[in-house]
């Protein structure tokens, strides 16, 4: 029996827009990259972040980058919309840390303490599954969840039904969508979107016995079994690190999205 196939003008129309918003996979990337691991204080993540996502932006070909890192040190980083010093006296977080560095995010949201969690950063084409705020929060949420149902941890989402206060500290205020495990809210992010492309944060609580590196391993997992990926390692582009150094370095001249808002006002140390 002889077969033969429609000519492009007999198909039908729409198909790939169908397939797209079924599975989620054209347009962000059957291949994500992962990024290796960074430990470094989170003025150096955010400035990292930021110029990766102008590389992004600025590149006709948008791969889909997922990095996890630590902050080496206790740090408060605060969303966007916190510009000065004034705007930080909003968050009951930043008065009770008051010899914690704060570093400015360019995604939304409050205040958030880093140095007892990992956080990654997930850019993509904002398509597909990762089209709107609420189908890709909920989307990478169930890969996070995913992540800790496979070490022995039980989370469950906020819904939309629950009467949720709302305030300037994330961790403190949770929304619907994120993770809580016995009472608390252990996994949330924060979003920035500009010319179709999407930056997610996400900052999750390192609970007794989850080692960092476990839970990123579980997270891969997730994000391959959620959106029908493969992930593999990049390497790092050293012009992006230097770039990153170099801001993060000379941050506290800067009036830029990533300069710290408030310095420490004594040495810090302590474990990421």
């Amino acid at each position: 029996m002889i077969c033969s196939a429609r000519k492009p003008s007999q198909q039908k129309p729409g198909w790939a827009k169908r397939y797209v918003l079924r599975h989620g996979r054209f347009l962000h990337g059957m291949i994500w990259q992962l990024l290796p691991f960074i430990s470094a204080p989170m003025s150096f993540q955010m400035a990292f972040d930021s110029v990766l996502f102008g590389k992004h932006l600025g590149n006709s070909r948008r791969e889909t980058v997922l990095r996890f890192y630590l902050s080496s040190g206790p740090w408060i980083t605060a969303g966007f919309s916190f510009r000065s010093g004034d705007d930080l006296e909003r968050s009951p977080l930043v008065k009770n840390h008051p010899a914690v560095p704060v570093a400015r995010r360019i995604t939304g949201g409050g205040c958030v303490l880093h140095g007892g969690d990992l956080v990654f950063t997930l850019i993509a084409p904002a398509a597909g599954r990762l089209e709107t705020v609420k189908e890709s929060y909920r989307d990478i949420h169930e890969a996070v969840r995913e992540a800790f149902a496979g070490l022995g941890v039980d989370p469950q989402f906020y819904e939309e039904t629950e009467d949720l206060p709302k305030g300037n500290d994330c961790f403190s205020y949770p929304v619907a969508r994120d993770l809580a495990w016995k009472g608390r809210k252990i996994a949330g992010g924060a979003q920035k979107r500009s010319g179709g492309v999407l930056l997610h944060h996400e900052s999750l609580t390192l609970l007794p016995g989850v080692s960092a590196s476990d839970l990123a391993r579980g997270i891969r997992r997730g994000f391959e079994h959620v959106f029908g990926v493969r992930i593999r390692e990049a390497e790092m582009d050293a012009d992006i690190f230097f770039r990153a150094e170099k801001i993060a370095r000379n941050a506290r001249l800067a009036d830029g999205p990533v300069a710290p808002v408030r310095e420490a006002v004594q040495p810090m140390t302590g474990a990421g």
